[in-house]
């Protein structure tokens, strides 16, 4: 207890004697409501776009998101007149906002016309600078390696060697997919509403999951050897992980961008790990091709443009791999929990496996009074429902599940 004290007094101490000096990252007033803008256009996609405000350093956004600007209108313009409309997400989603998302259906855009993001927001309107769309060489190939059994799952990829040998600048985003297949499958459910057991009409033992990359993955040609891309990591797994119980698919894309903007991309990802990662104001000195038409307003932001994006699709079963599921599950008799009824057994995170049902008494679909059913077997949810936060999983097939 003294022990335990005496730590509690040193730690208040070096806590109080840490918040003595502030620091002070000097960020002007007037840089802290500058538009945000993350996304890029891109040809034949549907394009998303994050809108926010930068803060002050003493903002509390731990928690929050940064201030999500949900009342714009977005659109991509074409010198030759074209214009895609975009529309406001509802709810939004994204890595740390609520809201502020944005997406434009962007059409075919011609490798000879210069396209640019217009953005409307109160008596605002920002524009990127005009540019042509870069062409995107296609990926050669697209593998996995697991160097030991207790190591994590590489998937690399090598893209096809520019053809006049210039530099490359590439930025790699990807999608994944997974399918989840529980240890054990049951026909009947307990309810503990009414303490009888039925036959269910939803098997929860099946389901999958997506997934889309959060952080922005960039690569230059020339620090490869003979100025081509071999063997570049884009996607880590641990053995442990879920995503290899059944059966598992990455789809990556990738574009090729402009000099500016790897520059921007590579000198954001810098600063905002100095300044202590995702949650932290946006660091103002950033480079920009975004700028206001109506007024001395600022905005930070790099939107690139891309002609047709190149993907390839990797499958990984769980055969190939060594999985290591964190979990082992195992079925419980209800007698081993006596004397706790039904009710408890549910409420404390287990549900029913089997019970007897040769029994003539038992065939057909009940319900059941669950007391009066003999040798019940339960286990813990994860083990019989894929929807269980441990599998994180949905019942319904994704609409671009690879086959």
């Amino acid at each position: 207890m003294k022990r335990s004290y005496l730590y509690t007094l040193l730690f208040c101490a070096l806590f109080t004697g840490s918040c003595i000096d502030e620091y002070d990252a000097e960020l002007p007033s007037s840089d802290e409501n500058r538009l945000v803008v993350e996304g890029n256009i891109c040809s034949d996609m549907l394009c998303t776009f994050y809108l926010s405000r930068s803060v002050s350093l003493n903002y509390p956004v731990i928690g929050l998101g940064l201030p999500a600007v949900t009342d714009a209108r977005l659109s991509v313009v074409g010198e030759d007149g074209t214009v895609f409309e975009g529309t406001n997400i509802e709810g939004g989603y994204g890595v740390y906002r609520p809201s502020g998302a944005y997406q434009i259906q962007v059409g075919t855009l011609r490798p000879d016309v210069r396209y640019w993001l217009r953005i409307e927001t109160g008596e605002d309107v920002f524009t990127s600078d005009p540019q042509f769309p870069f062409g995107t060489d296609p990926i050669d190939t697209l593998f996995f390696e697991q160097k030991s059994s207790d190591q994590e799952v590489e998937i690399l990829l090598t893209a096809a060697a520019p053809a006049d040998n210039q530099r490359r600048y590439y930025r790699w985003d990807y999608k994944e997919f997974w399918e989840v297949t529980t240890p054990y499958k049951t026909e009947y459910e307990y309810d503990p509403g009414t303490n009888t057991i039925s036959k269910t009409d939803l098997l929860k033992n099946h389901g999958w999951h997506t997934e889309s990359s959060t952080e922005t993955k960039m690569g230059c040609s020339t620090d490869f050897q003979e100025n081509h891309i071999v063997g570049m990591p884009i996607i880590s797994i641990p053995h442990t992980d879920n995503r290899f119980n059944t059966k598992y698919f990455a789809r990556v894309f990738q574009r090729r961008i402009s000099q500016d903007e790897y520059e921007y991309e590579a000198l954001r990802a810098k600063l905002s790990g100095e300044m202590g990662g995702l949650f932290t104001p946006m660091p103002a000195d950033l480079p920009t091709n975004i700028h206001c038409e109506t007024g001395d307003h600022k905005a930070i932001g790099y939107v690139g443009i891309s002609g047709q994006v190149a993907s390839a699709t990797i499958a990984i079963s769980r055969s190939q791999v060594n999985y290591e599921r964190k979990r082992v599950p195992s079925l419980v008799n209800h007698r081993d929990f006596e004397p706790a009824g039904c009710r408890q057994i549910y409420y404390s995170g287990y549900r029913l496996v089997s019970f007897n049902y040769e029994d003539p008494h038992y065939q057909g679909y009940g319900p059941y009074d669950a007391d009066a059913v003999p040798d019940k077997k339960w286990a813990e949810r994860w083990c019989v429902d894929c929807t269980d936060p441990f599998w994180n999983a949905s019942l319904k097939k994704p609409d671009d599940w690879p086959e």
